[in-house]
């Protein structure tokens, strides 16, 4: 079987969510023979350790003018999916399936102008959020011009998630998304495929009351996840454990998120490397107020035996691990007291976060998340 995966990124290094999961993709697909991965290349990205894998990694800079933005906006009919339109990237991916392929996978549904014109093989739409939702949300949550233009947005790409039907399967991360996609598009191959983590390895018990939010802090929704947890919630943690400290951890930190940074709350930006990060940490959270699909970091957070607590947003798609190593409360009082609860019992929260790095283990692993893919692609017609 050859496959042909579109990307937003080269996904390595897997420094975030999306590309751990294109990561987890197509490794899954590499088991079943040759993978040709197309893709923008930042100046953080490095294509070399996937080739070594026998990865065929065919990337283009991303460069944005306003010629391509135009251009992507009568392509793909939203502002985001104009954000990455490029004619080098949909040369690269004809070029490589009129070189043969049986599956073609394009990740993120404003990636589907990708999508070759001409029908080659089984034609796979992964969604790792149901994208109109979460603008909907973000809209929600705004106000004045900014929540005119994401509900723009959110009509624009319901727009384009209403295409859907035109692929041969769609995946998607949790039953939410699933059902939320049900209500846009009647489409009879929807699989569920979850958010994955390999191989948990948990690190030694936090040693001071520290607790970490790790997330891309420039995208909208954890921005204001930040701006809410320091404000709302944080002030309570600190008066209740005086000795507290807050890490804001991830790469371009907007400014409201670099406001934050105080005498006891430290903006990291861009680190080399989480491990240090997550070794001070006694708790994480996951406090969104808006998003979609399932959380990357709280599995990344369970894997190195570090509890979670997140608001009900912020576990969706991973609410089997409620109570196995995620604790949730939406309420900010509600959530500093289970911060709190868990900063004051560090034997709990070590007890809760491996249990939480056992069930990661045990039941996200990636060859579990990928079978209904798969088994779609063996199916009869595919």
């Amino acid at each position: 079987m050859r496959s042909v995966v579109v990307a937003k990124f080269v996904p390595w290094p897997p420094n975030s969510g999306d590309k751990r999961r294109t990561l987890g993709l197509v490794r899954a697909l590499r088991q079943h023979g040759e993978v040709t991965l197309c893709a923008f290349e930042t100046s953080d990205d490095d294509a070399a350790p996937l080739r070594a894998e026998g990865i065929d990694v065919r990337s283009v800079p991303l460069a944005r003018t306003w010629r391509g933005l135009l251009e992507g906006l009568r392509v793909g009919q939203s502002i985001t999916a104009a954000r990455f339109w490029d004619r080098r990237l949909a040369a690269t991916v004809r070029d490589a399936v009129d070189e043969g392929a049986d599956v073609v996978l394009v990740g993120h549904v404003q990636f589907m102008p990708y999508a070759p014109a001409s029908r080659t093989g089984t034609w796979v739409v992964d969604m790792q959020n149901i994208e109109s939702s979460l603008a909907g949300r973000i809209a929600a949550s705004a106000s004045g011009l900014r929540r005119l233009a994401w509900a723009v947005e959110a009509r624009a790409i319901r727009r384009l998630e209403s295409r859907t039907r035109r692929a041969d399967v769609v995946s998607v991360v949790s039953d939410i998304d699933r059902d939320t996609l049900a209500g846009i598009v009647d489409h009879p191959r929807v699989v569920v495929v979850p958010n994955a983590w390999d191989e948990p390895d948990p690190l030694p018990p936090a040693q001071d009351p520290v607790v970490s939010f790790v997330a891309l802090l420039s995208w909208s929704p954890n921005v204001d996840a930040a701006v809410w947890f320091a404000r709302e919630v944080w002030p309570r943690v600190v008066e209740a454990v005086p000795g507290a400290r807050l890490q804001l951890v991830g790469r371009s930190p907007a400014e409201a998120v670099q406001a934050l940074a105080g005498p006891t709350i430290e903006v990291t930006g861009t680190v080399p490397d989480l491990a240090p990060w997550y070794e001070r940490t006694r708790v994480s959270v996951a406090p969104l107020l808006a998003g979609g699909g399932s959380r990357m970091k709280i599995l990344e957070s369970l894997a190195v035996g570090r509890p979670v607590v997140a608001t009900s947003i912020g576990a969706e798609g991973l609410e089997d691990l409620v109570g196995r190593g995620v604790v949730v409360a939406d309420d900010p009082a509600d959530v500093a007291r289970e911060v709190v609860a868990l900063l004051q019992d560090p034997d709990r929260a070590t007890e809760l976060g491996l249990a939480g790095a056992r069930a990661v283990g045990e039941d996200h692993s990636w060859t579990a998340a990928v079978r209904p893919l798969l088994a779609q692609l063996d199916a009869p017609g595919a």
